[in-house]
């Protein structure tokens, strides 16, 4: 069935509320992305994660990741962090970010954040691009059936392509019209490297890209 959707407007507020659920499977979501990735011949470029985290957290982690042991493993492995303020309820975005998946995932240990709340709404992504001439909604589909994953929609604009699924090993997500969500997907054009840049997360997007042309968005039947 064909409708419209606000699909930016939709993953932003999801962001901001409380709909997020961290996976409660044992598998490490970036290793798993990393894998589709990689099956589907894709280029890894960064990985990132973040979450909300209150004022006395923000606290506890600055002067954990400021130790000297963070800026040796910064100088080693190309991978960074960043906190953020200004959100709801006093609340602060923390964010890990880098090229090397086992340097973000012990930085992320270091501010051990692993037990608290902010783990509640723990956001992954991976980012990569793919230099093959495929259809971005082709290509899509094969990354989403590699992950094991469901699709359920696909938005689709002149430039970019936007998918939401559900992977059964992922956790919880969100219900979106009815339909269980914990995964967004984009493919866009990146006319400067002649490639498809593909942006995954788990179970949303932190920053979806801004789209200016109208496009359609389809419910797949599951």
């Amino acid at each position: 069935m064909l409708q419209r959707t606000l699909f930016l407007s939709v993953l932003l507020l999801l962001l901001l509320g409380p709909a997020l659920h961290r996976p409660v499977s044992p598998k490490d979501p970036w290793a798993e992305l990393e894998k589709g990735l990689r099956l589907c011949d894709v280029e890894i470029s960064i990985y990132e994660s973040c979450c909300y985290i209150n004022e006395q957290e923000r606290e506890r982690i600055g002067p954990a990741l400021a130790a000297p042991a963070v800026a040796a493993l910064e100088e080693r492995f190309p991978c960074g962090w960043t906190l953020r303020g200004g959100y709801e309820k006093g609340e602060h975005l923390f964010r890990v970010y880098g090229t090397e998946r086992s340097a973000c995932s012990r930085l992320w240990q270091i501010a051990g954040i692993a037990g608290s709340s902010g783990a509640e709404s723990r956001v992954w992504s991976v980012e990569g691009y793919s230099g093959g001439s495929d259809d971005p909604v082709v290509l899509g589909k094969e990354l989403i059936g590699t992950l094991g994953g469901h699709l359920q929609q696909v938005s689709t604009y002149p430039r970019m392509v936007q998918m939401l699924a559900y992977l059964p090993w992922a956790g919880e997500g969100f219900m979106l019209e009815r339909q269980p969500i914990n995964l967004a997907l984009e493919l866009s054009e990146d006319s400067y490297r002649e490639k498809i840049r593909i942006r995954l997360g788990i179970p949303v997007l932190l920053s979806p890209a801004k789209i200016n042309e109208e496009g359609t968005a389809t419910w797949i039947d599951s």
